[in-house]
């Protein structure tokens, strides 16, 4: 499955970053970036020094990034998304999910710790997997087996870090997905 067919789907609830913060940072990239652009040039000109030049190559390079439409999909930046009968794996920078029926879900565990790797996770969500479901699941994610965590037989710990949430608001979201 696709997460841009996924998008286009009714009443499926998304853990995705809130449209003022995220549009209001990509904004704020975009003009920066343009900023550092026309810097560059006006104060490069005549002579192109080596800073300008720096400064053109990567502001337009940050430019080119912030100008392409799919960049300005929130969820791209998405992790998981549910609806009554599914939860949603996603990968949005390699545009699949992974379909799980909502029985898979065991728990959420809401408090903050690090993972394997050092990072910080906001939550994590126990769910009851065959092998080849776990192994689907760590593909999609692009984790080793090491980045799971075996909470109980046939029960695995998925780790999430990128809420953008502050803990009320991640609490509320994940309210509607496993209530308490």
């Amino acid at each position: 499955m696709r997460v841009s067919e996924l998008a286009t789907r009714e009443n499926v609830n998304w853990l995705m970053p809130p449209a003022r913060r995220f549009y209001g940072i990509m904004s704020v990239l975009l003009l920066a970036s343009l900023g550092t652009v026309v810097a560059a040039l006006w104060l490069g000109y005549p002579e192109m020094g080596l800073l300008p030049w720096v400064g053109l190559v990567f502001g337009g390079i940050v430019l080119v990034m912030m100008v392409l439409p799919r960049n300005w999909q929130r969820w791209r930046l998405a992790e998981i998304a549910w609806d009554e009968h599914h939860l949603y794996l996603l990968n949005g920078g390699e545009d699949r999910a992974l379909a799980l029926p909502r029985a898979v879900l065991v728990g959420i565990t809401r408090d903050r710790k690090v993972g394997h790797d050092g990072q910080w996770l906001d939550f994590s969500l126990d769910l009851g997997l065959d092998e080849a479901a776990l192994a689907d699941a760590t593909t999609l994610l692009g984790l080793g087996r090491e980045g799971t965590h075996e909470a109980a037989p046939g029960v695995y710990r998925f780790g999430f870090k990128r809420a953008w949430h502050s803990r009320r608001a991640l609490d509320r979201v994940l309210a509607t997905l496993y209530p308490v």
